[in-house]
């Protein structure tokens, strides 16, 4: 099974849904979202070439109501990331080779999700690590409806002036002794031998020829910092000159977007 990368997930006050501040909008196009079925949490979407998106995230009115059980109930920044395939996941394959990885990492059954876009109603299948797992490995999205309801890519909304084409992945830094179990569920979850460097190469919807594949990166956390997981994206432009990291402090939180 080739898997590749949908989506992350960026949470953010509500107030940058409707006012983004300019560390989003002098990098970013925005393009529309909408509101899940949950009537949680609502977005807006930063499309890339490739077919992946930066879901950006926020609970509706900053409602504690809203965050309190809520799996993303966490500090702001990148707090989760999708994978989808070309073809039907089996999930039962997945959970057999989770099972087996003796991680104690574990992925629920399937279930529907959803959200209003323009009157249009989006659906799509999830399934999710259980909770207090979710960001250590991915979770894994199925279009429903098209595809590109969900994702609708044009030449105009994924022109972005920070030079972003697509996404290079998601770099975790986690503490040292979490580094080889989660290692190796993530290598489980994607279906891909266990590598010492503890990077894990998947695919992209949407084939771009300056763009390399994306990977799921694992390394120990700095000393000194205080979270079980921190989660980084990393985007590429196809270009020889990187663009500068985006690294802002957000009530708390931190975001970290990275390029090369």
């Amino acid at each position: 099974m080739a898997f590749q990368l949908d989506h992350v997930v960026l949470l953010v006050p509500y107030d940058y849904l409707a006012n983004p501040p300019s560390w989003i909008t002098d990098n970013f196009t925005l393009s529309p979202g909408g509101r899940h079925g949950d009537n949680k949490t609502e977005n807006r979407l930063v499309l890339f070439r490739d077919g992946t998106y930066l879901e950006i995230i926020a609970f509706i009115n900053d409602d504690p109501e809203n965050r309190r059980g809520h799996w993303w109930d966490r500090p702001y920044g990148v707090v989760d990331y999708a994978l989808t395939a070309a073809q039907p996941i089996d999930y039962d394959a997945l959970i057999k080779r989770l099972e087996k990885s003796g991680t104690g990492i574990a992925y629920a059954e399937p279930k529907s999700g959803g959200r209003m876009t323009d009157g249009k109603e989006i659906r799509w299948n999830v399934t999710f690590p259980p909770g207090p797992d979710r960001g250590k490995v991915p979770f894994f999205c199925e279009d429903v409806t098209d595809r590109q309801w969900r994702v609708p890519i044009t030449e105009r909304n994924t022109t972005h002036p920070c030079g972003a084409l697509g996404m290079a992945g998601i770099l975790s830094e986690v503490k040292k002794e979490d580094l080889d179990r989660l290692s190796t569920a993530n290598a489980a979850a994607v279906d891909s031998p266990q590598q010492s460097s503890h990077r894990y190469e998947i695919g992209t919807p949407k084939a771009v020829s300056q763009l390399k594949k994306p990977a799921i990166r694992l390394q120990e956390a700095l000393k000194g910092s205080d979270r079980s997981l921190f989660l980084n994206l990393i985007l590429q432009t196809g270009r020889r000159e990187s663009s500068r990291p985006i690294y802002e402090v957000v009530d708390g939180g931190v975001v970290s977007i990275l390029f090369e």
